[in-house]
């Protein structure tokens, strides 16, 4: 018995030395799974959508979607590349510029698909509620050092702390989306749905 010449072909069957027959000829090729097989449908359906969230999930939209669907892995995978996204703002920009790469997705994806949708709009919103922390509390320390002639410039690190939260909300998050499952920020302003 031979190799095959495709050793981690799955489909490729161990060759053997002997012939077949010479009146006999080959019987014709047909998948295995061929009759088991549903016919494709162009462009995705919503059979293939993730699992649709617990009722009661804050920042679903319900209404009506428009767009072309995309199939699961997509959905997937824009959902994850989302919150990765926010992961990548914070690393950029130390939360200041987290809210953009979630506002993209979701300004191409809200109309296509309600997963990829509620993904983003959750990362946008959490980033968007850490740009205004960031912001009071930048104010309010600097009121602060100001009022206390410097001493209160050791409280300026507090800045960051918002953003590191939200760094390991995304990253979570971004598992979850992986994942296909729908998962709400603990803390976060529900400003996009």
């Amino acid at each position: 018995m031979t190799q095959s010449p495709y050793p981690h072909d799955p489909y490729s069957s161990p060759q053997s030395e002997t012939s077949q027959p010479a009146g006999s000829q080959q019987p014709a090729f047909s998948s295995p799974q061929s009759a088991q097989q549903a016919p494709h449908t162009a462009g995705g359906s919503y059979d293939q959508a993730p699992d649709q969230p617990a009722p009661g999930t804050a920042g679903v939209y319900d209404g009506p979607l428009s767009g072309e669907p995309i199939n699961r892995s997509d959905s997937r995978l824009w959902a994850m590349l989302s919150q990765l996204a926010v992961v990548l703002g914070h690393v950029v920009s130390w939360g200041f510029l987290g809210w953009v790469g979630p506002l993209i997705i979701f300004l191409i994806y809200k109309d296509r698909d309600r997963f990829v949708r509620y993904h983003s709009a959750e990362a946008l919103n959490g980033a968007i509620a850490v740009l205004i922390a960031q912001v009071v509390l930048t104010v309010v320390i600097t009121i602060l050092t100001v009022i206390t002639l410097g001493l209160g410039s050791f409280l300026f690190p507090l800045v960051g702390i918002p953003a590191l939260l939200q760094l390991i909300f995304a990253i979570i998050g971004a598992v979850k989306a992986n994942q296909g499952e729908y998962w709400n920020y603990p803390l976060n302003l529900r400003l996009v749905k």
